[in-house]
């Protein structure tokens, strides 16, 4: 039972760690390609500006992480927080206003005139379902993604460390277990 429990545990540890890798470079290409990265349809984001603080209930500050769906650009609808793509290549999170032909007119809540850009099926990004904003975390991760990439290499590095640990120590008590054993075989035999 013990050896299905530490292989179940090592085996988690494993997959956390490859998944941990991957959503690390996955990030950091998206930050530095300015874009979206996605697990299963979903994106996260760092809300850096004043721009969405409002009364709504969906308005948030800056600071704020907020969720991101990638629901279909047909199914949009005034009133819905979306995410676009600027002309400069800047994602942007704004409320939508008005819809007109040729797309979406954003606004963020706490501006005083729409965006000049319309969100079209090319620049748009993904739907804002969720936000939150914890102990204002999200402020010290806009001037820290340095830090925070460092802090979960070094938790990262820490679990290999200890499951490579573990593992010598596994190593060298089977070896003991074996050398006592044909000590034990010896001492029959005479």
């Amino acid at each position: 039972m013990k050896k299905a429990i530490d292989i179940l545990i090592t085996s988690l540890s494993i997959f956390i760690f490859i998944f941990s890798i991957y959503v690390i470079i996955g990030s950091s290409l998206a930050v530095r390609n300015n874009e979206l990265f996605r697990i299963f349809g979903y994106s996260y984001a760092l809300v850096p500006t004043n721009s969405m603080e409002g009364t709504n209930e969906d308005s948030f500050s800056k600071g704020s992480i907020v969720i991101i769906n990638h629901t279909p650009y047909e199914d949009l609808e005034i009133g819905d927080v979306v995410v676009y793509k600027s002309n400069e290549g800047i994602l942007i999170i704004h409320r939508i206003i008005e819809e007109t032909e040729e797309g979406f007119i954003v606004k963020g809540d706490n501006n005083s005139s729409a965006d000049n850009e319309l969100v079209t099926l090319s620049n748009y990004q993904g739907k804002h379902i969720r936000h939150f904003q914890f102990m204002n975390i999200g402020l010290w991760l806009i001037d820290a993604r340095a830090m925070l990439l460092l802090i979960l290499g070094i938790i990262l590095l820490i679990s290999v460390l200890y499951q490579m640990a573990k593992i010598v120590i596994e190593y060298k008590r089977a070896k003991l277990e074996k050398f006592k054993k044909s000590l034990e075989e010896e001492s029959h035999e005479e």
